[in-house]
């Protein structure tokens, strides 16, 4: 697996790697269908649970020279990579809170034993809020999106108590530099709790006494799903590898992906497919005509327009297999939620969102699914996405 720098939402897979991308969507499925079943889902079936914490934090020992060291993503960057042993190095990289944040995870992070290079999600920095939020009392904190409430009177509520800083650790790596690494998803954090300035949540998602077991009539329900969406992605094969993992420029796949997120952030994903296609046609022309527009001479102009009407020409050629592949992609996304919606029966800590009328319970931010070393985001896009897009964030005022 490559460096967890981003992950890609299941059924975007299409998109991603064309009917390749299908299969591996239809497969994970298979395996979390197993894990909510048998509980086996497979060769080495996990699943951690997505939290909306932020900045991102790797740290840990570099491999070079066995110091420690603090950073975001940047630790990875190609030239001049941003890895910072002391608070020297985070000012000449970074500035404002972001730079107080880093400063504070390496004052804190470095007391903790941590062998090798991990990363996680910084919650808080400073003891958060105490305060009464769905009827209990609760330790407060907004990182990003979610605002989280861990009760006082549990165990983690007592390690937030004493702590100024926390974090979720998610991924590990492993290689002999930076440039080498390799990320593999999922973190013991059992050695790491012996410190009360640094409060460390786990990530792992576990399923006690098979609270999220799916009933046989749910079971029922994703086999149909998974079924038509096998049937609608299988018909539909020559088309998705024609545009599959073409995502720069005006490409189909790309564009479908602007396309949709969009409707995510207008809150109305389309009901029907051929509700859907229609709209991506006429997306797809308000895109070019607005490159058009941006073009002064008149054969720079006629260009775009003629780029236009071979794109509108090619959806509409193809409008048959267009239908089946959004067909399955929505298929995708249904069988998806059956199983989030198992998923959010563990409780765990207390997540909300707020908004002008005050705090609503919501779920957690999402899952992250992981089978045989590759991993996809489980996220209810329309749910979390959408607020994602639209509330304010704080960490980086």
């Amino acid at each position: 697996m490559s460096k967890n720098t981003h992950l890609e939402h299941l059924e975007d897979d299409i998109f991603n790697q064309g009917y390749a991308g299908a299969q591996n969507a239809l497969n994970f499925l298979e395996g979390l269908k197993g894990m909510l079943t048998t509980g086996s889902g497979g060769s080495q079936m996990k699943v951690t649970v997505k939290w909306d914490g932020a900045p991102a934090i790797i740290c840990g020992e570099d491999p070079v020279n066995g110091f420690f060291f603090v950073g975001t993503k940047s630790v990875f960057a190609k030239t001049a990579p941003k890895i910072c042993y002391s608070h020297g190095d985070i000012d000449q990289w970074y500035q404002g809170e972001l730079a107080a944040k880093l400063k504070m995870a390496l004052d804190h992070l470095s007391k903790l034993p941590i062998k090798g290079v991990i990363q996680g999600d910084l919650l808080y920095t400073g003891v958060p809020v105490i305060t009464t939020m769905g009827g209990k009392r609760c330790y407060k904190f907004k990182p990003n999106t979610i605002t989280y409430c861990v009760e006082a009177a549990t165990e983690m509520g007592k390690k937030v108590a004493t702590s100024k800083l926390g974090i979720v650790f998610h991924t590990k790596y492993s290689g002999k530099d930076f440039d080498s690494m390799a990320a593999s998803f999922g973190v013991d954090v059992s050695g790491l709790q012996g410190n009360p300035d640094v409060a460390v949540f786990s990530s792992e998602f576990t399923n006690t006494n098979g609270v999220a077991n799916l009933s046989p009539g749910e079971l029922n329900k994703l086999n149909m799903s998974m079924r038509t969406a096998k049937r609608n992605l299988d018909s539909s094969r020559n088309f998705l590898n024609q545009i599959g993992g073409k995502l720069t420029g005006m490409e189909p796949a790309a564009l479908f992906k602007i396309y949709f997120n969009q409707k995510i952030k207008e809150g109305k994903i389309p009901s029907s497919s051929i509700q859907m296609l229609n709209e991506f046609k006429v997306f797809v022309e308000s895109r070019y005509a607005l490159k058009e527009a941006g073009v002064k001479t008149p054969k720079a102009k006629e260009k775009w327009n003629d780029k236009k009407q071979e794109a509108i020409k090619y959806l509409n050629s193809n409008k048959s297999e267009i239908y089946r592949a959004l067909s399955g992609f929505k298929n995708l996304i249904t069988a998806k939620e059956q199983i989030i919606n198992r998923l959010k029966k563990i409780e765990g800590v207390g997540t909300f969102l707020e908004d002008e009328t005050g705090y609503k319970v919501t779920s957690p931010e999402g899952f992250v699914a992981i089978k045989d070393g590759t991993a996809v985001k489980l996220v209810d896009r329309l749910e979390f996405s959408r607020a994602n897009f639209t509330v304010a964030k704080d960490w980086g005022k």
